[in-house]
């Protein structure tokens, strides 16, 4: 099996460990290593050194970075791997992401909360992650405790078929997303998580919006109803039970009292008629977009 690894750095001290525990963790595959690199120290020249593919980052992003990396790698590649150069994953694990792909899986991800070392990451992260991950549970009905994990495999010609746009954190959404809509097989094993070398890059709050927008984003392009109906019928009852005290008034007393109350229910169930309809026919047209 020809292996790809991606390895993005923005001053990585570690790059050379991390680097060698690659080579050494793949000895019996023929493996190429491609290192994305934004650092203005000596980050890429390290790993030139070390018998890595070094390419200059021109955009900016995580994201960017891994879509940069895939379209450098060979053209005899079957698995593509990508991990941090912070040396917060093991190499060592990545056999244990490629025997799922020998099994059938077209994307594995390694779930860091099982081996995670102590400290390795904040309770802040740690919930915002849990959440982030519910949310696509719930939303995409992937089985994943680790959305947002940076260390995964993934099959060539699956790669081939996402549309992977993204240039920052919501990158790890998007692939799962995307091998969803794809009916690809995602597959999840434990992997060790150590404690950062190296100085942080992300800004939680930032990056949490960011990837909350673009999996409410991708709902609303590949699965409207997903939010068009809840919406719709949620206005619509409400309209509704206004309309049904006032019907009750009226056939007691014969008359309407609350005027500006029997106007909103009918404005109330007409939106959520209209929003109920919008996001069917959205539906429809999304539905045989994807047959063609």
């Amino acid at each position: 099996m020809k292996i790809s690894v991606i390895i993005p750095t923005m001053n990585e001290p570690a790059i050379a460990d991390v680097l060698h525990d690659v080579f050494d963790a793949l000895q019996q595959y023929s493996v190429e290593v491609i290192v994305v690199d934004k650092s203005k120290d000596e980050t890429a020249m390290r790993a030139a050194e070390l018998g890595a593919k070094v390419i200059h980052q021109t955009g900016t992003g995580y994201g960017d970075a891994y879509i940069t990396g895939f379209k450098h790698i060979s053209e005899d590649t079957e698995t593509v791997v990508i991990l941090d150069g912070d040396y917060t994953y093991d190499p060592y694990d990545i056999p244990k992401l490629l025997q799922p792909i020998n099994d059938g899986a077209d994307v594995v991800i390694g779930t860091r909360f099982a081996l995670m070392d102590k400290g390795a990451m904040s309770k802040r992260n740690v919930l915002g992650n849990r959440m982030l991950t519910a949310l696509l549970r719930s939303l995409y009905h992937v089985r994943l405790t680790d959305s947002q994990s940076g260390m995964r495999a993934i099959r060539r010609s699956a790669l081939d078929r996402l549309r992977l746009q993204s240039p920052n954190m919501p990158f790890a959404s998007e692939m799962i997303i995307e091998a969803q809509k794809e009916n690809l097989a995602i597959s999840e094993v434990p992997i060790r998580y150590r404690t950062r070398v190296g100085h942080a890059k992300l800004d939680p709050f930032r990056d949490a919006f960011s990837i909350l927008s673009i999996t409410v984003r991708l709902v609303r392009d590949y699965n409207p109803l997903v939010i068009f109906l809840p919406i719709g019928l949620a206005l619509m009852l409400v309209g509704l039970g206004y309309g049904t005290s006032i019907l009750i008034e009226y056939i007691k007393t014969g008359i309407v009292t609350r005027l500006a109350a029997a106007i909103l229910s009918v404005l109330l169930i007409l939106t959520g008629l209209q929003i109920t309809l919008f996001g069917l026919l959205a539906d429809i047209i999304l539905t045989n977009l994807r047959r063609r």
